[in-house]
């Protein structure tokens, strides 16, 4: 079992952040609370990055209006679907957590059209960025990325750098969490196919 550290807080920082601040970096699992209003109440790193992905509208405050007319007028029993032509699909599936339905959970989960570098693409990145992710994510250094995608170890560290800051991630460990999820999404779609 993976245990999470316990910050203590300062005077300024309530505790509830800190606690939310945790599981959203902690949890792999894109998972979102809302109310009937369409705030976001609570939202993992995983779900901001699949909703900044396949939807148009920016925000981490509210939820996007195709997720909030499926909740309020759509059949909530049934996933959402939501494609993009070239990132696949996410499937949203909500869990009310009162009878009222004035709050939900839920969880966001990308079927890839595709595996391998092309599946991280749905993490917002450039198709050379994907490559340089799944490349980290096989536990290649980047000279081995260099020669494997025959480039020069400086572009390799800049593509690496920028997919750092896309996914909002200090090092290439917390980067190739980000990825596996999705890597893992799609092998185990294949294994039932």
């Amino acid at each position: 079992m993976h245990t999470i550290p316990f910050p203590m807080t300062g005077a300024g920082f309530p505790l509830h952040q800190v606690v939310c601040q945790l599981l959203e970096n902690a949890l792999e699992q894109a998972l979102l609370i809302t109310n009937d209003l369409g705030e976001v109440l609570f939202a993992t790193r995983q779900t901001r990055l699949i909703l900044r992905t396949f939807f148009s509208e920016r925000s981490d405050s509210v939820i996007p209006e195709q997720l909030l007319n499926w909740l309020l007028k759509g059949d909530t029993t049934k996933p959402l679907v939501a494609r993009h032509p070239e990132k696949g699909e996410i499937e949203v599936h909500n869990f009310p957590l009162f009878r009222s339905g004035s709050l939900s959970l839920m969880r966001l989960e990308h079927k890839n059209s595709d595996h391998g570098p092309k599946a991280l693409r749905a993490l917002g990145l450039t198709a050379r960025e994907a490559e340089v992710l799944y490349w980290i994510t096989e536990g290649k250094t980047n000279p081995e990325i260099a020669i494997i995608l025959d480039a020069s170890t400086d572009t390799v560290k800049k593509h690496a750098a920028n997919l750092y800051a896309k996914l909002g991630v200090p090092t290439r460990t917390s980067a190739a969490r980000c990825a596996l999820p999705v890597l893992q999404s799609r092998l185990s779609q294949q294994r039932l196919a």
